[in-house]
């Protein structure tokens, strides 16, 4: 018998390990969704409300952490992505009784959007959103559409 006759059963066996392996660990993840966005306009006093949904089968994201990062698009140059710094918001996530799912709102206010930047200038934004966990289980990351900032 030739031994490619044994090679075949042998990384179809394995390709099945790692996917089912890879299945099964996902489900303790939280799931982030951007709902919605609710902008009249993004004048100084005015803010930005987003409508977030989040699943976690695994256990509850309660008391865990929520990351806001705002990446402006026409700074130069455009800092790095992997870096957290005055464009990170950190928050920390009510108990929600230990719910596994629900919805939320967050928001940002114009000073949120536009600390940091030249004031008398535009600015074009993408804001990031993630979680993490009291067990260190990190989210989805979601993004949202482009924000333009009009500044007087």
């Amino acid at each position: 018998m030739k031994p490619g006759y044994f090679l075949i059963p042998i990384l179809l066996i394995v390709v099945m390990v790692v996917v089912g392996c890879s299945k099964g660990s996902t489900s303790k993840h939280p799931q982030l969704s951007l709902e919605s966005v609710s902008v009249d306009s993004v004048a100084p006093g005015d803010s930005i409300t987003f409508m977030l949904k989040f699943q976690n089968s695994g256990g509850s994201l309660g008391n865990g952490n929520f990351f806001s990062v705002r990446t402006r698009l026409n700074q130069v140059p455009i800092p790095s992505q992997d870096s957290i710094g005055s464009d990170t918001l950190i928050t920390q996530i009510p108990d929600f009784n230990g719910a596994g799912k629900g919805e939320f709102k967050y928001t940002l206010g114009h000073d949120d959007l536009t600390e940091g930047a030249e004031i008398d200038l535009n600015d074009t934004l993408v804001i990031k959103f993630f979680a993490v966990t009291p067990n260190n289980d990190t989210s989805n990351v979601v993004s949202t559409p482009k924000v333009v900032i009009i500044n007087p």
